[in-house]
């Protein structure tokens, strides 16, 4: 499980306002000496480096530019379709991403940024910060421009699952008892491990957190808006599922037109609501806990299913409020259609478990 708390306390060390006296500093959240690839992604999001390297301000970026940014001479050539020696914002967008420079300036393939690997990024977030663009992130979700980031904002921003995803840089779906009480303190990990493993499920996380309890939990003074080093972690978390919308490919076995999204027509058609049911009911006794639903399904959802206010969720009261397509419309949180990047989390994982059960016995779900 990764540094959950990066994104939840080290980001207050990473205000934009400290400028350039310790540049790397202000990227290596966890004091490590190096820099991780979350660390790099919820600090930068592709935007500010494309506009801070767009020196004239014109909208195009040269090939020297394009060198300095991704540091492989061979992606220009890639760009520049119609070879006239510079690229658009938009045609870098579709070529390249943050995670994909990470990865080639990353040049011993370890997983983090050392030495001259570093420099390069730190060289990019320098002329972030002396271009003023180092609130990027924070302005895409202030859309009133007042600086200070509201309740709504959030909301409309981010959801719950986003959060929880791209916190959890290993894909386990937990949190463990360290990173959840390094942010929200002892205590709260003991509510929150619901059947006292030692680690917080998504599950067990939405139980007793929505996003408007994240939101409450950083505003310190309680008048109901962030303000100053109050936003700087849930910026860094919309900065990394910024990042991450655009580099994280579609799952191979979904996406059957290989376009890299994953269209509801290509998720409808791969699994039915009873085969994630079956698959997915490890005791085979054809309900579910508050808790094993919250793992897939946000907190209003399960108010919706559990009609009886029993706290177990049957598989008829979960057909009763939902099916594949539906869900699908629940997690494509930008309503574009797709699941993209963090969104195609949960049916990924959904599905994964069907085809292991299906491997393990034999079947087909229908």
């Amino acid at each position: 499980m990764g540094p959950f708390i990066l994104f939840f306390i080290a980001m207050v060390a990473a205000s934009p306002v400290k400028r350039q006296e310790n540049v790397f500093g202000l990227l290596d959240l966890d004091g490590d000496g190096r820099l991780s690839g979350n660390e790099v992604l919820s600090s930068i999001i592709f935007d500010q480096a494309i506009q801070a390297l767009d020196a004239d301000g014109d909208g195009f970026i040269t090939g020297i530019q394009i060198f300095e940014l991704t540091g492989d001479p061979n992606v220009f050539p890639q760009l520049d379709v119609n070879g006239d020696g510079k690229v658009s914002y938009d045609e870098i967008r579709q070529g390249t991403n943050m995670l994909l420079i990470f990865n080639r300036f990353d040049a011993d393939g370890n997983g983090f940024l050392e030495g001259p690997e570093a420099d390069r990024v730190v060289a990019i977030y320098s002329q972030i910060v002396n271009g003023g663009l180092a609130f990027l992130g924070r302005d895409e979700i202030d859309t009133n421009g007042d600086q200070v980031l509201s309740r709504d904002e959030i909301m409309n921003a981010l959801v719950l699952t986003q959060v929880l995803v791209a916190a959890d840089d290993d894909n386990d779906g937990a949190f463990s008892q360290q990173q959840i009480e390094n942010v929200f303190g002892a205590q709260t990990f003991q509510i929150l491990d619901d059947n006292m493993d030692g680690v917080v499920s998504f599950g067990e996380f939405r139980k007793v957190f929505d996003l408007g309890d994240v939101f409450d939990f950083f505003d310190n003074d309680g008048d109901g808006v962030l303000t100053g080093a109050e936003q700087n972690s849930l910026i860094g978390i919309y900065n990394l599922v910024s990042n991450l919308q655009d580099a994280i490919p579609a799952d191979p076995l979904l996406d059957t037109d290989g376009d890299g999204l994953l269209s509801k027509p290509e998720v409808t058609n791969a699994v039915t609501l009873d085969q994630i049911l079956v698959a997915n009911d490890a005791d085979g006794d054809g309900q579910f806990t508050e808790i094993e639903i919250l793992s897939f399904f946000n907190r209003d959802l399960f108010q919706r299913m559990d009609v009886n206010g029993d706290g177990i969720v049957t598989f008829d009261e979960i057909r009763a409020v939902i099916d594949v397509g539906s869900y699908f419309d629940l997690l494509d949180a930008d309503g574009d259609g797709f699941l993209n990047g963090v969104e195609q989390f949960s049916v990924v994982a959904l599905y994964y478990n069907v085809l292991a059960y299906q491997q393990a016995n034999g079947v087909n779900t229908k």
